[in-house]
C-alpha cells in the first residue's frame, strides 16, 4: 500500500493553487452579493499577480515546461476569435449579458431561454469582469479567462507529479487529448481538468488519509488544512461550471460513501462540512434561478427547430423508453463512446497501468474506475433522452463529454507509476 499522499505533495505548488481557486470563486461571489466594482477589479487584479509569481518566481523553476505551455494557450486564446457556436452563443452571451446588465441575474428575465439561463456562471463572470476592466465588449478578450479558470487545476495535478518527467508526460497528453477546446471559450475542457484534479484531491484526503483536523497541531496538519481548503474551492468551481461538472461532483461523492461503508472507513464531521460547503454555492444558485422561473434542461434544447427523431412532446422517460427499444440506438451509442481513438489510447495506458501498478494500488484504481464507469454509465440514459435528434446530439457532444473519461484514465496512469511502495 502507498504511504500517505498528501506527505508527498508539493506545498508550494497547492498553496498557491488555492489561493488562485479562492480568487476565482471570490470573483462569483463579489458578483452574486452585487458587490462594488472595485472589489472585483481588486479581486482580478489580485488573481493576476499570483499568476505572474507563478510565472517568474524560482521556486517553480522545475515547473517550466508548465508554465510555457501556459503561456501559448494564452497567445493562442488571445490570437484567435470566438467561433465556436457554445463559446459565442451560450457562454460569451451570458457574459456579455452580466457585463451590460451588471448583474449576475440578468438571465432570470429568460430572455432567449434556449441559451440555458440556469446554467451556472462562474466563467462568464470572470469573462465580465476582465471586459468590465478593459472598457468594452469584444469577442476575443473574454473567452481567455477560461485559462485562468484553468491554471489551478493544472498546478493541483502537478503537485501531486512531483517527477518532471512524469509531469511533462501528463502535460503532453492534456494537450493531445483536449485540443482547441482549452482556447475556443467552451468550458468542457475545465470540468475535464477539475474533474482529475478534484478525483486526486477526494481520494487523498477522504480515502488514502484516515483523519484529517482542522486543529493545526503540527506542520504536517497544516498542510492537510492547505490542501482541505484547496479541494473546496476547486470542488465549488467544478460545480459552478456548468451542469454537467454538479453530475461529476455528485458521482465522487458518492463513490466516496460508498468506500467509505464497504472499508469500513469514519464518516466525521470534516467529511460532512466539507460537502456541504461544495455544494451549498450551486444549491442556492439552482434556488434562486427555480424561484424567479428559470428551469434547467438536461441536454438538448428546443430552438424552433423542432428536430428529433421522436415526437416533440414526450417526457424523458417516455423518450427513454422510445430510443431504448431499438438496439440500434445502444449500438450507436457504444460507438460514440468507445470506438473513439483518444478513448481507446487512454483505456490502453490505462490497463497497462493497471497490469503494472494494481497491486501496490489497489484503492486508488478502484476509486477512479468506480467514478469513470458511474458516469460512462451515466450517459447513456442522458443521451437517450435528449430532445434534440439523437444522432446530431451524438456527433455534437459526445467527444466533449469523453474528455472527462480520457484525462482521468490517463492521469491516473501516470500518477500510479510514479508511486514506490512504502
Amino acid at each position: 500500500m502507498n504511504a500517505n499522499i498528501l506527505d508527498t505533495v508539493d506545498q508550494k505548488l497547492i498553496r498557491i493553487s488555492c489561493f488562485m481557486s479562492a480568487s476565482i470563486f471570490l470573483n462569483y461571489f463579489l458578483w452574486s452579493v452585487n458587490a462594488s466594482a472595485i472589489l472585483k477589479y481588486l479581486n482580478f487584479y489580485f488573481l493576476l499577480f499570483l499568476v505572474f509569481y507563478f510565472l517568474v518566481n524560482k521556486n517553480f523553476k522545475k515547473f517550466t515546461f508548465l508554465k510555457i505551455i501556459f503561456i501559448l494557450l494564452i497567445l493562442l486564446s488571445l490570437g484567435s476569435v470566438t467561433t465556436d457556436w457554445d463559446a459565442r452563443s451560450v457562454w460569451m452571451f451570458h457574459a456579455k449579458r452580466i457585463f451590460f446588465d451588471d448583474s449576475l441575474y440578468s438571465g432570470f428575465d429568460n430572455y432567449q431561454p434556449e441559451m440555458m439561463n440556469a446554467y451556472p456562471l462562474l466563467a462568464p463572470a470572470l469573462s465580465a469582469t476582465l471586459v468590465k476592466i478593459i472598457g468594452h465588449w469584444n469577442e476575443i478578450f473574454p473567452k481567455s479567462t477560461n485559462l485562468l479558470i484553468l491554471l489551478p487545476a493544472l498546478l493541483i495535478q502537478s503537485s501531486f507529479l512531483k517527477n518532471y518527467k512524469f509531469n511533462l508526460v501528463w502535460l503532453m497528453f492534456v494537450l493531445l487529448f483536449s485540443g482547441r477546446i482549452l482556447v475556443n471559450g467552451r468550458t468542457d475542457g475545465l470540468v475535464a481538468m477539475y474533474f482529475v484534479s478534484n478525483c486526486i484531491l477526494i481520494y487523498s484526503l477522504f480515502i488514502n488519509n484516515s483523519h484529517i483536523s482542522f486543529i493545526k497541531s503540527n506542520q504536517k496538519e497544516s498542510n492537510k488544512l492547505y490542501i482541505l481548503i484547496t479541494a473546496i474551492f476547486s470542488c465549488i468551481i467544478l460545480t459552478l461550471l456548468k451542469n454537467e461538472g454538479l453530475v461529476l461532483m455528485m458521482l465522487i461523492l458518492f463513490v466516496t460513501i460508498f468506500l467509505k461503508i464497504i472499508y469500513k472507513m469514519k464518516i466525521n464531521k470534516v467529511d460532512l462540512i466539507f460537502w456541504i460547503l461544495v455544494f451549498s454555492p450551486m444549491v442556492i444558485w439552482k434556488i434562486l434561478a427555480t424561484y424567479n422561473g428559470v428551469y434547467p434542461r438536461l441536454m438538448g434544447f428546443d430552438m424552433g427547430l423542432h428536430l428529433s427523431d421522436v415526437p416533440n412532446n414526450l417526457n424523458i422517460f417516455e423518450r427513454i423508453y422510445l430510443r431504448i427499444r431499438e438496439i440500434e440506438n445502444i449500438k450507436l451509442i457504444f460507438s460514440y463512446l468507445l470506438l473513439n481513438e483518444k478513448f481507446i489510447l487512454s483505456l490502453l495506458i490505462f490497463i497497462f497501468a493497471w497490469i503494472k501498478k494494481f497491486k501496490e494500488n489497489k484503492l486508488i484504481f478502484i476509486f477512479v474506475l468506480l467514478n469513470i464507469l458511474s458516469y460512462y454509465l451515466l450517459l447513456y440514459p442522458v443521451f437517450l433522452s435528449t430532445a434534440f435528434d439523437f444522432t446530431v446530439q451524438l456527433n455534437s457532444t459526445a467527444h466533449r463529454v469523453l474528455i472527462s473519461i480520457v484525462l482521468s484514465l490517463t492521469f491516473f496512469s501516470i500518477y500510479v507509476f510514479q508511486q514506490r511502495k512504502a
